[in-house]
């Protein structure tokens, strides 16, 4: 039997012959740029030790600031008008602190440091010192201050090592805290009394 070719069906969809399809271009990769480094490094330095012998050394680090405990009242402060401003006598004494031994220590001027004067350590020198009382060895050099404005009077332990108390509770470094007269005033192991004069 002889084949008939095929014939197309007049229902059927006519089909589109396939269109080769583009590829998505690939990004182009970028490299990431090169940051500078934020600490120059430090040229290295040769020392000679004798004939034929070198050494290389690294700079010495920077050395830290010295922190700073105690800012003298010489520094200039900011000025308040003069209606509000009270006055103070430099030399007047306002207060005293009444030693273990019933010493008395006159409190003049703005403020008063208490501390112990020590020979070793030069330019320091407390208004109020107890280098010479028992237990003197548990004071700073700069141990506290005692100040006073118009009729507030404060103490302030200024980082101290065996800490500063006011009848008995311990003082936070730093913090002014209110005294009044016949409050007791520990520093490290002395107990004094401060008056108002």
């Amino acid at each position: 039997m002889p084949t008939v070719p095929a014939q197309p069906d007049p229902h059927a969809m006519p089909t589109v012959p396939a269109q080769p399809t583009e590829k998505a271009e690939t990004p182009y990769y970028v490299p990431p740029t090169p940051q500078t480094p934020s600490i120059t490094p430090q040229p290295k330095v040769t020392v000679t030790q004798g004939p034929g012998t070198k050494k290389e050394t690294s700079p010495a680090p920077p050395q830290r600031p010295e922190k700073v405990y105690y800012v003298p009242s010489a520094q200039p402060q900011q000025q308040t008008p003069a209606a509000e401003q009270p006055t103070i006598i430099p030399n007047a004494p306002w207060g005293t602190l009444v030693l273990p031994g019933g010493e008395e220590v006159q409190l003049k001027g703005e403020r008063a440091i208490v501390g112990r004067y020590d020979n070793d350590v030069s330019g320091i020198q407390p208004d109020v010192d107890l280098s010479k009382q028992d237990g003197a060895d548990t004071v700073s050099r700069i141990h506290a201050a005692i100040e006073h404005s118009g009729g507030t009077y404060t103490v302030t332990d200024l980082n101290s090592t065996n800490s500063t108390r006011v009848n008995g509770k311990r003082l936070d470094a730093d913090v002014d805290t209110p005294v009044n007269d016949g409050d007791s005033v520990q520093f490290g192991k002395i107990v004094c009394t401060f008056k108002k004069a």
